[in-house]
């Protein structure tokens, strides 16, 4: 089995958050866009990674699966519901087979993330996978793919120090906070969401001193279950308003599709503060908070993509890190790709191109006067001598293309192997 993989997305890179937003899906709509991507594409096998900072589609498909950049923005588009602008394909990237398989192990690594280091994306990549295989029994080549990624993440974390400090999103956001206010012990705090995101969030300010903390949520007994175990308070979460007036700091990450925090509330909210300055971070997508809150006086409003400069100074201090986990990946998807197919397949080629060329030659020379009166068993031990001869000679290209396999250059080795073994073509006497 060759590979025909391809992932197709736009992330905090290469696309800005309005664009995100359009596109992003909640785990409890990426099924029904999975089954209209699996009825457009037959035989093939998707998945859909959708985070704050990217949505991704991956796919695995036949060998006569056409994969092509075109065709699959226009399936995701017509999944999610959006509408293609004429400009928004130049923000999609595109990444087929090795490059694919590398792309998804780097994800699940934290290597393309805003704050490298993070652990949040194991978990949402593990997400993705289990929503996608819930819908598909039998698929195997997104089974294998997100398997490999999964262990590959594992290895990184394990063997490197990417992760040193628990960084995440939500400590960033904390520690944008703190860069604000300088101390965080005589702010009051409000966190609006008590996901896992809301939790992560809620641990930070504990850890960097904060006291009065307010924890709003739509089901009032995990807001409940969060803020007690960390100090902290469970609000209702319709006396939200209320609680915009008690806030100097407010950091919002939902799920919900539309904004939570609306412009006139946050107004009445400063106002009944005297014009205290209030700070607002949108670490949610799509947008909890409206856009225009920002242009209020006295509110300074923050959303994920403001947080990428603090995230930049992480990225500095990981980099030793961030060498090896690339090295990992790297190693790991080469590796996926010989045991996908690759190194199997090659080396089951230039086995049987030797074999043939091996029996053509000893048939002829078997013909030949001075040797066709040999004994059988004479002939079976030049037969043995010549296959002995051949393997010693292929062992040294078998590995090379491991080794390549190993560090990330098999593409380029196979392609000059299947050149130089001449693959496909005429052998050096023209019986093919």
């Amino acid at each position: 089995m060759t590979l025909n993989l391809a992932v197709l997305g736009i992330n905090f890179k290469t696309a800005p958050l309005e664009l995100r937003e359009r596109f992003s899906l909640s785990p409890t709509h990426i099924p029904a866009a999975l089954r209209n991507i699996m009825q457009q594409l037959p035989g093939a096998e998707p998945a859909l990674l959708s985070t704050c900072n990217r949505v991704e589609l991956y796919v695995a498909g036949s060998e006569n699966t056409d994969l092509n950049k075109e065709s699959l923005l226009s399936l995701l588009a017509q999944s999610t519901g959006v509408s293609l602008d004429s400009d928004a394909e130049e923000h999609f990237y595109m990444r087929n087979d090795l490059a694919a398989v590398e792309h998804l192990m780097a994800v699940g690594s934290s290597l393309n993330s805003m704050v490298v280091g993070e652990t949040e994306i194991l978990g949402q990549v593990k997400q993705a996978y289990a929503i996608a295989t819930e819908l598909q029994a039998n698929c195997k080549q997104l089974h294998q793919l997100f398997q490999a990624a999964i262990t590959a993440a594992k290895r990184v974390h394990a063997e490197t120090d990417i992760c040193r400090g628990r960084v995440s999103v939500s400590s960033i956001a904390v520690d944008f906070a703190q860069k604000v206010f300088e101390s965080l012990s005589a702010k009051s705090v409000m966190i609006v969401g008590a996901g896992e995101t809301g939790e992560l969030t809620l641990k930070s300010l504990v850890d960097k001193g904060a006291k009065e903390i307010f924890v709003l949520n739509r089901s009032l007994e995990k807001g409940k279950a969060i803020a007690e175990q960390y100090g902290g308070t469970a609000v209702q979460f319709d006396l939200l308003e209320e609680y915009l007036t008690r806030s100097d700091i407010v950091i919002s990450c939902t799920g919900a599709p539309h904004c939570v925090i609306k412009v006139h509330a946050v107004r009445n909210a400063v106002a009944a503060r005297h014009n205290q300055p209030i700070l607002l971070i949108d670490i949610a997508v799509p947008r909890d908070i409206e856009e225009d809150v920002g242009k209020l006086e006295n509110v300074y409003l923050y959303h994920i993509d403001d947080l990428h400069r603090v995230a930049g100074e992480n990225m500095a201090k990981r980099q030793k890190a961030v060498e090896h986990a690339w090295r990992i990946v790297r190693k790991e998807a080469a590796e996926f790709a010989a045991l996908d197919g690759g190194i199997v397949l090659l080396m089951k080629e230039i086995d049987d191109r030797a074999r043939e060329i091996k029996e053509t030659e000893l048939i002829k020379a078997f013909r030949k006067e001075k040797l066709a009166p040999l004994p059988e068993p004479c002939k079976e031990e030049i037969r043995m001598m010549v296959h002995r001869v051949i393997n010693k000679v292929l062992a040294a290209p078998r590995d090379v293309l491991n080794e390549a396999a190993r560090n990330g250059r098999w593409e380029k080795y196979a392609s000059v192997a299947r050149s130089l073994f001449k693959l496909g073509g005429e052998n050096d006497d023209g019986d093919r």
